[in-house]
């Protein structure tokens, strides 16, 4: 599932190739993703023009001048590209630079469940292979209060995030650390990998209780979600099984894992002679080094 920095990388990717343009068509080819799609979308959102384009925790909403926000969760595959009729002649993928989204326009594939044409002839289209994804439309000037945005904890590269403030929401809990940095209302955006990653930079165990943790654990692991965080957006994301940016591109994150989906390997830490385990926690999957992470 995309989690925070391959949400970004859409985000920016986006945001190069649709703000300011106005959407000449709304089209949507099935009622719902992951819940039912809002069917009043086209008529308010049709003659609109894009405005701004962010990402909150795992979800992309985009700004129109009507005071309409479109939001959208990718869920386990869900994938939003832009086509450009402008550029046919562009080279392979292969030559294509990350962070440039031009291609030439496509026949509608099986999975591509919303379309957006732009007057300029270009398209936004969001392909959904598992169907987990989602859809909502709310009023701008109420999205703080829609109801997947409403709770989310602090997002974790902003300044509202930090150790004290990360102490203060778990210091008391009976629960894993993994787990706990794993709900959405404590912090926003982190998912099984990033939080593997994480633990594993700041020499945590995910098996550590949230109430053993101590003032340099708390410091320690909020500058390695940080770290690892703005790593992985400079790498473009973690493509394992769905994941490509709005070009079809792939991340390469997945290169530089240290823990994650690498059971069995020798630790990369400097000097630690540790094996990495995978353990099931939650219903996830967990890797992590049984020597340096405590």
């Amino acid at each position: 599932m995309p989690e925070l920095p391959e949400v970004e990388t859409v985000s920016r990717g986006l945001r190069i190739k649709i703000v300011g343009k106005k959407i000449s068509l709304y089209q949507q080819f099935r009622k719902d993703l992951r819940w039912l799609i809002p069917p009043n979308i086209k008529e308010k959102i049709e003659g609109a023009i894009v405005l701004s384009i962010y990402r909150k925790g795992k979800f992309l909403l985009i700004n129109f001048n009507v005071n309409y926000t479109l939001i959208i969760h990718l869920g386990m595959s869900g994938r939003l590209l832009v086509y450009d009729n402008s550029h046919s002649k562009k080279s392979s993928s292969q030559e294509i630079e990350m962070g440039v989204f031009h291609h030439t326009l496509l026949k509608l594939g099986k999975h591509d469940h919303v379309k957006i044409d732009f007057d300029d002839g270009s398209q936004l289209v969001f392909n959904d292979v598992r169907r987990f994804g989602a859809i909502d439309l709310s009023r701008t000037d109420r999205i703080e209060n829609h109801k997947w945005l409403s709770k989310l904890g602090p997002e974790p590269l902003s300044n509202h995030f930090s150790s004290p403030i990360l102490k203060d929401k778990i210091e008391q809990k009976k629960r894993f650390i993994k787990t706990a940095i794993l709900d959405q209302n404590i912090v926003a955006g982190i998912g099984n990998i990033y939080a593997c990653e994480a633990l594993w930079e700041a020499k945590i165990s995910p098996y550590k209780m949230c109430n053993n943790m101590n003032e340099q654990n708390f410091d320690d692991l909020v500058d390695a979600l940080k770290i690892v965080l703005t790593k992985a957006i400079n790498a473009g994301g973690s493509s394992l099984k769905d994941f490509k940016d709005t070009g079809g591109e792939l991340g390469y994150f997945q290169n530089l894992f240290n823990v994650y989906s690498r059971e069995n390997s020798y630790c990369k830490r400097k000097y630690c002679e540790g094996v990495v385990m995978r353990k099931k926690q939650s219903g996830r999957s967990t890797f992590f080094c049984s020597i340096c992470q405590l």
